[in-house]
């Protein structure tokens, strides 16, 4: 029997500023589709994009503003529950809850990829940051009984710290498509001219940039060799800062600021790097780590929460103590020293990358929505 979902999440997958949850979002539930259920997505505005929009089987409803879509949420979700009945609603939590156990008495399924916490402070203006965390502050008293699932162990053990029932939470990892993102095919281009690290991904000051430039800076110090690049790919308005932070630690063509890259181009990054690095305090999963895993290249990572859960420690990459600038540079010249170490880290990779996928994370999830509503868990 098919489920009528309705999804509710800040953007859909074409949102010019689209990431990691939308990506999530967008696999799980175009799977959900094509397993025979029906899913509307209900999500903000953007200027260019249409206010209904059908994509891989998925019902695109686009209300609101970008800044304002969860003061719309309570007149929308009135209006597609009065033109259609729907037996379970599914919401994203992202930076700011829509409230649904308030809403409506419909079954609810709450996803959680990760919570901010304190570092938001280090993203947004304080009157802005303030809102964010007080807001998930509420969570407990919001989700306390809700059915929620979480895409890393490290996001459910805090969201049971802050008060959610631990028998109402299932983990449910990130999927990755290890066909699309794999290693350079025999007879590729392969790496040509200097080698170099690579970050992708978005240009946030939460997510501690800095400590990638202070880290290369520290290496280069003790020994990297001089031909050696950092590329730092992706959008985001902390260009600026990090642009006058790499000019303060004596930097110009050692760094390079590449913005906005296209797939191609992002898989060839990816292929070709010594590692990719990844320096936030604090996500849900690592969808990069597993995207440059699955490409067979090691990846160099905080072990902070989320990301630990992403990087095999010593097998397929390495975690560094978070914040410890003199850990990341020794595990970045570690890396780039040998060759075979780099062979033998990207092969366990993508190894594991393989035993990730979003047909197993869709249909896990639709198991979680079939137990809700069948069995009432």
């Amino acid at each position: 029997m098919g489920y009528n979902i309705l999804l509710i999440n800040w953007r859909d997958i074409t949102h010019p500023q689209a990431g990691g949850a939308e990506v999530h979002a967008h696999e799980i539930f175009r799977r959900i589709v094509q397993a025979g259920h029906k899913v509307c997505y209900l999500c903000s505005a953007w200027k260019g994009g249409s206010k209904r929009e059908e994509i891989d089987g998925i019902e695109i409803l686009r209300r609101g503003g970008n800044m304002t879509f969860n003061y719309t949420i309570a007149g929308c979700l009135r209006g597609e529950l009065s033109s259609r009945p729907f037996d379970i609603i599914v919401e994203d939590v992202n930076k700011i809850p829509f409230c649904t156990p308030w809403l409506t008495p419909l079954p609810r399924l709450i996803l959680f990829h990760h919570l901010f916490g304190t570092t938001i402070f280090r993203e947004a203006a304080f009157p802005v940051a303030a809102y964010v965390y007080l807001w998930e502050r509420l969570i407990p008293a919001i989700y306390r009984r809700e059915w929620a699932q979480s895409v890393s162990v490290d996001t459910a053990e805090e969201l049971i710290a802050m008060g959610l029932a631990r028998e109402r939470i299932r983990v449910v990892y990130n999927g990755i498509d290890t066909v699309h993102y794999s290693p350079e095919p025999p007879g590729g281009a392969g790496q040509s001219g200097e080698p170099y690290f690579l970050y992708l991904g978005r240009v946030k000051r939460y997510k501690r940039l800095d400590l990638i430039f202070e880290a290369f800076a520290r290496a280069r110090t003790s020994g990297l060799a001089g031909n050696i690049r950092l590329l730092m790919a992706g959008t985001g308005d902390d260009y600026p800062r990090l642009e006058r932070k790499a000019r303060e630690l004596g930097f110009s063509g050692e760094i390079r600021f590449l913005g906005r890259v296209s797939e191609e181009e992002k898989i060839k990054l990816l292929r070709n790097a010594l590692a990719v690095l990844n320096s936030s305090p604090k996500e849900g999963w690592g969808i990069t780590n597993m995207e440059a895993q699955a490409c067979a290249t090691p990846v160099v990572a905080s072990g902070s929460p989320g990301l630990r859960e992403s990087v095999r420690d010593g097998v397929s990459g390495f975690l560094f103590e978070p914040g410890n600038v003199e850990d990341f540079a020794a595990k970045l010249l570690l890396v780039a020293g040998s060759e075979a170490l780099r062979r033998k880290l990207g092969e366990a990779a993508r190894e594991f990358a393989l035993t990730f996928s979003w047909d197993k994370a869709a249909l896990s999830t639709g198991e979680y929505i079939k137990d809700i509503l069948e069995k009432r868990i």
